[in-house]
Parts: structure tokens; C-alpha cells; sequence
């Protein structure tokens, strides 16, 4: 009882000393609290250990390769150590250590095994994936046939999928692969397996790289006959950096692809402006043989091209560029010839530079005989408001429906504006004026009238005044 009372009136004296906010001495000793175990350091040192344990794991194999499954076990083991202590140096040496061995002793279905467990297994740093990628990835070169290279490409690029500091790594993987797939006849597979990729946003790679990397995109898909996904691809090629200097090669190449593709869609104008900018390359400039191809190959393009404002300016660049035209007279006559508000007569009679066979070689004679005629309606528009379409057949060199089906082709493209009076056999190129273009003219022409009267004006008192001044003297 003596004890319990005791304990009440100390339970008081703090309550009381609490409240006061005075300390109240007790006679009553208090229990020490118990210390806390301190935590366990996760992150450990285990250099030197490694330093000692990899060769000691590692002599066994060199006597006898037998032992290789030890020393992975052992090497393992140590490893999961050092990963768990966060001790990124020594583990990395593990890593390679393990893909060496593996790679001395031959053992190509272990390396593969042993590169996905190593990427696989739990809270593994990020460098030692990039170690395990790496060291892989230099043992491609050494496997002994092409079933071996494939499997590890596959187990590499397979560890690699996702994670973003391989990312440049597995894009490499991914390019190699589709080498082999496309030396091996299998250009479908090579093609999709590139495209894969999207090489745009592989920050850590090179321009140069990139550009290459697209430009084999845009090959495969071509030579796979996908010319929706070149077109696609092709976009993403920033054509102003493959103007800069080093990157010639690459632009000639992929000006070379563009023409593939552009000839495949029958765009002229496109295909010209891909042979310009060859031409106007620097290389290609300072190369005679290779400088005349190329703006031979412009002009009878630029030629075939449906007519509008940015062909009409690319024909007088064209006109202007004299001294490459002397080059080639062939594409010196055809500038001029359209060029020249002058109806070309057709068939070409006098025809000294072969221009027709020309345009038979590249499988265009049609397309040309139709720029010529389109090229002579519109200089008829010039001279003629009004024609009879026998006299325009006749002077065209062509049937009155064939005249008409031009005639019909070019309204409709927005060459030109024509009428066809059938019952009259009338073809009218000028434009009906509005009340308001009537009235405009007619008050300009009234300016331009007065204007003139006044300068008369002004000059007869002009001669006035000195006849005046001479009587006077």
C-alpha cells in the first residue's frame, strides 16, 4: 500500500509540474529508454573484394572450360552482393566479367541466358544494364556463324526494349539486324524491322547517324514498293541541315531516293527541283560529267511539268543559268523554246539536238507533245481574244477534237480561261470584264487622257514664252 501510494503521489507531482510548467524532482528512478539498433547501412565498398574474388572464380575456367558453370555461380552470387549494397562499380566489373567468360569459352547460348538474367534481375542499376549491353554488343563480331549473331542481336535488343539509356544502343542493334535480313533477299522483313525505330527522338544520337538511319528507311520501304511510308519518313529529313558542309553525301543520296519516288507518282515538277538541288550541290558543281547529267535531267523534267507560277520561275532560273546551258545546247533550245512567246511547231521538224529521242529514253514522248501544245495554246491566248477552232487546230497541228480535249484540260487545271462556242466554232480566251473592271478602265483612260492634255498644255506656253522672249531681243 505504501508502494502504490508512492506511485500516485509521483503521477501527481509530474501532472502538477506539467501544468506549472516547473520541473518537479522525484525520488522515484526512471527506467533509461532503450536505444534503437541503428539502420543498416544498404550502400557497402566491395571493390577490393571483387578486385580479389573475379580472378580467383576465373582460374578454374582457364585450366579446364568445364568449370565455366562454377565461376557463373560464384560470379552471380558476388554480384547480388554488390547490387544489393548499390556498389555500381564492382557490379559492372561482375557483369563484364560474366560476358567475358562466356564469350572466351565459346558458350554463346549461356552469353544470351546470362545477359537476360543480368538485365532482369531485381533493382539492377541502370549503368550495368548499359555495361551488359555494351560488352554484348562487342562480341557480335565474334560469333562463328549467322544463327549465333542473330540469336544474340535478338537477346540484346530484347533486354534493351524500353529502357532509355540503350536506346542509341538497340537503334544500332536494330539497323545491323536489318542488314542481315536485307542481305539475305528478306527486304520486307528488313524493312519492317527498321521501322521499328523512330529514330527522331534518340536524343543521344548523332545528325549524321540520324540522317543515315532515315535514309535506309526511306530505301527499304522504296525497294519494298511502300511509297505511302517513304513519303511519310521522307517528311522527317530536315533537307536545310543536309545543305550544310559535311553533309553532302548524304544529300545527294537522299535527292537520288526522292527521284525514285517521285518518278513513281508522275510528279515532273518535284523530280526537276530533286535534279536542281543536285545541280546546285557543291560537289556535283565542280564535276563537269556529273554537273551536265544533272541539269540535262532538270530541264526535260522542268519541261514536262504542268505549267504554273513556280514552273514559269524555275524555267527563267533556267534561262538565266547561261553559262551551264553551254554545256548542253540540247537544254539550252529547250529553255529558249519555252522561254519564248513562239508557237513550236510540232512534230519538231528541224530537230538538230535530238529532243524527241530524249524524251523517248526516259519513257515521256506523250507528256512532251503535251507541253508543247499547252505551251502553244497559251501563246495564242496572248495574241488571239477570239479564234476560229479550225484556224486553232490548224496552227496547233492537231484534229479539232484534239484541240478541244487540250483546250478542256487546261480550263480545268486552271491554265487558262477559255469559252467554246460550239454552234459558232468560236474559242474566246478573253475574260468577260465586270460592270466595275469597265468602269475602272474607262476612268483610267480618262486620267491618261487629261494627263496628256495638260503636258500638251504646259508645252505649247512653254514654246510661247521663248518665242516671245527671241521677238522681244
Amino acid at each position: 500500500s505504501a508502494l502504490v501510494s508512492h506511485r500516485l503521489i509521483a503521477q501527481a507531482g509530474r501532472t502538477a509540474g506539467a501544468m506549472s510548467g516547473t520541473k518537479v524532482d522525484m525520488d522515484v528512478e526512471e527506467k533509461p529508454k532503450e536505444a534503437k539498433a541503428p539502420k543498416k547501412n544498404l550502400k557497402g565498398d566491395y571493390s577490393e573484394e571483387v578486385k580479389v574474388k573475379i580472378p580467383e572464380f576465373l582460374a578454374p575456367v582457364e585450366k579446364d572450360a568445364s568449370n565455366i558453370s562454377t565461376a557463373l555461380t560464384n560470379l552471380l552470387q558476388l554480384e547480388k552482393k554488390t547490387r544489393l549494397a548499390a556498389d555500381t562499380p564492382s557490379t559492372q566489373k561482375l557483369a563484364k566479367a560474366i560476358i567475358d567468360v562466356c564469350v572466351e569459352c565459346k558458350r554463346w547460348s549461356l552469353l544470351n541466358s546470362h545477359i537476360a538474367i543480368l538485365c532482369k534481375r531485381r533493382a539492377q542499376l541502370r549503368k550495368v544494364i548499359s555495361t551488359v549491353v555494351q560488352t554484348g554488343m562487342a562480341a557480335i563480331d565474334q560469333t562463328p556463324d549467322k544463327k549465333t549473331k542473330t540469336e544474340l542481336i535478338e537477346t540484346l535488343r530484347t533486354v534493351s526494349a524500353g529502357k532509355l539509356m540503350v536506346e542509341l544502343e538497340r537503334a544500332r542493334l536494330t539497323k545491323t539486324l536489318a542488314e542481315m535480313k536485307e542481305a539475305d533477299g528478306k527486304v520486307a522483313e528488313a524493312c519492317e524491322i527498321l521501322q521499328e525505330v523512330q529514330v527522331e527522338t534518340i536524343g543521344s544520337m548523332e545528325l549524321k547517324e540520324k540522317a543515315e538511319f532515315l535514309l535506309d528507311q526511306i530505301r527499304l520501304c522504296l525497294a519494298k514498293k511502300d511509297f505511302v511510308r517513304a513519303s511519310i519518313v521522307a517528311k522527317k529529313v530536315n533537307t536545310e541541315k543536309l545543305s550544310e558542309a559535311g553533309f553532302e553525301g548524304l544529300k545527294l543520296k537522299f535527292y537520288n531516293l526522292m527521284i525514285q519516288y517521285y518518278e513513281h507518282e508522275r510528279d515532273f515538277f518535284q523530280t526537276c527541283k530533286c535534279y536542281h538541288a543536285i545541280l546546285m550541290t557543291k560537289t556535283v558543281g565542280e564535276d563537269e560529267k556529273e554537273s551536265v547529267k544533272a541539269l540535262r535531267m532538270a530541264v526535260l523534267y522542268l519541261v514536262l511539268s504542268p505549267y504554273d507560277s513556280e514552273v514559269s520561275d524555275m524555267i527563267h532560273r533556267f534561262n538565266i543559268m547561261q553559262k551551264k546551258l553551254l554545256l548542253l545546247p540540247m537544254a539550252k533550245n529547250l529553255v529558249e523554246m519555252f522561254t519564248t512567246s513562239e508557237l513550236i511547231p510540232w512534230p519538231l521538224t528541224n530537230d538538230p539536238y535530238e529532243t524527241m529521242s530524249e524524251f523517248k529514253k526516259l519513257g515521256h514522248s506523250d507528256d512532251f507533245k503535251r507541253s508543247v501544245v499547252q505551251h502553244n495554246i497559251r501563246v495564242l491566248s496572248k495574241y488571239y481574244s477570239r479564234i476560229k477552232s479550225t484556224r486553232l487546230a490548224e496552227l496547233l497541228g492537231l484534229s479539232e477534237e484534239k484541240t478541244e480535249q487540250f483546250l478542256s484540260e487546261m480550263v480545268q487545271s486552271k491554265q487558262l480561261h477559255a469559252k467554246i462556242d460550239r454552234p459558232a466554232q468560236i474559242v474566246t480566251f478573253a475574260r468577260k470584264k465586270t460592270a466595275n473592271e469597265v468602269v475602272d478602265e474607262w476612268s483610267s483612260d480618262v486620267s491618261k487622257l487629261l494627263a496628256l492634255v495638260e503636258t500638251t498644255c504646259h508645252l505649247i506656253n512653254k514654246e510661247i514664252m521663248i518665242n516671245k522672249i527671241k521677238a522681244k531681243a
